[in-house]
Parts: C-alpha cells; sequence; structure tokens
C-alpha cells in the first residue's frame, strides 16, 4: 500500500525534529546518526515528489496541475 502524502510530510518534519534536536543538543556539532536521519529526509522527499508527480491531473477538468490530488 503506497504511503499517502500527508503521511510522508509528518514523518519528514518528525525526522526533522529529532535532525534538530540533536543539532541542539551537540552544540551544532553534526554527528553519525544525524547523517543517517538526513539521508532518511533526503529520502522522504524523494517520495514526497514522485508522490505528486504520480498523479499530476485534475480529474475534474482533466488538465495537470502541479499539486493536484
Amino acid at each position: 500500500m503506497a504511503t499517502s502524502k500527508m503521511a510522508l510530510f509528518a514523518r519528514k518534519i518528525q525526522l526533522e525534529s529529532t535532525w534538530n534536536q540533536l543539532f541542539l543538543k551537540n552544540q551544532g556539532v553534526i554527528t553519525p546518526d544525524m547523517s543517517v536521519l538526513g539521508d532518511q529526509i533526503k529520502k522522504t522527499i524523494r517520495e514526497i515528489l514522485l508522490t505528486q508527480e504520480a498523479k499530476p491531473s485534475n480529474p475534474r477538468d482533466g488538465e495537470n496541475h502541479l499539486f493536484a490530488g
């Protein structure tokens, strides 16, 4: 089952929040754990973009819209 756009956005926000908390905790030093989180954030962003591209047409008017869903 495909993950919904909203679930992907929520995951992205959660990962970014965790990354930011670690950044503050480590006084601005980026650790290997943070690098892994950064990779997960990038992967989630790619999934969001793929989800947006997968179904770009608006069924009401038949035109293609970037953010139609």
